[in-house]
């Protein structure tokens, strides 16, 4: 049974990383002028435009209309380049559209709400929400305490992204990206997760 487990788990393997090195070949091939952008976030964005062929969103969030999917890049600094490609890309029969969030600052609960609160609805349109680089964790958390239960697959790249309700978090084995899902918080986002892309995971959480 281990043995066929493990055959399984590299045929999956497999399958995502030939979608994975297309996307990549593609965002290669599209960013020769744009030498910024880094190789790691272009294999970044590949992964998550190909995590949307392995989740279901509930129906109110992703409606079998012309709708688009948008993926929201947090603080992405010099790196927004590298997601260029994807933009625009058809998958599951609707457009990807990127949508760029710098400078959220810091809620202060001293303060009037409205504008976090105007902040936060921003990001609620949002299918999935990448935290690019977002050095302010206490904030981080707070974002991904609001959005919980709107189905937006929350995605990271820090030491305790699951930890702090984060559905998704890249990490880097053996100086290849790989990733970690915490399970329990995408089922409470109403985010349907197919079994064998969660055994492509080097960690899930229950």
């Amino acid at each position: 049974m281990k043995l066929k487990n493990l055959i399984v788990k590299n045929k999956v393997y497999i399958l995502l990383l030939i979608l994975i090195l297309a996307a990549v070949s593609s965002v290669i091939a599209d960013t020769k002028t744009g030498a910024a952008a880094s190789r790691e976030y272009r294999i970044k964005a590949a992964f998550l435009y190909n995590f949307i062929k392995f989740i279901d969103w509930p129906q109110e969030k992703m409606p079998d209309n012309d709708e688009p999917i948008i993926i929201g890049i947090v603080e992405s600094e010099d790196f927004i380049k590298a997601f260029d490609p994807i933009k625009n890309k058809k998958v599951k029969g609707k457009k990807v559209i990127l949508r760029k969030f710098d400078k959220l600052g810091e809620m202060d609960e001293n303060k009037d709400q409205s504008q976090w609160r105007h902040k936060i609805a921003a990001l609620k349109e949002c299918h999935i929400l990448f935290f690019c680089h977002f050095a302010n964790k206490k904030t981080q958390n707070q974002i991904i305490k609001d959005l919980s239960g709107f189905s937006v697959l929350t995605v990271g790249q820090a030491d305790g992204f699951l930890e702090s309700g984060g559905n998704i978090n890249f990490i880097k084995e053996r100086q290849k990206v790989r990733f970690e899902i915490n399970l329990k918080t995408s089922k409470q986002n109403e985010l349907k997760i197919k079994s064998r892309f969660l055994k492509l995971a080097i960690r899930v959480i229950k």
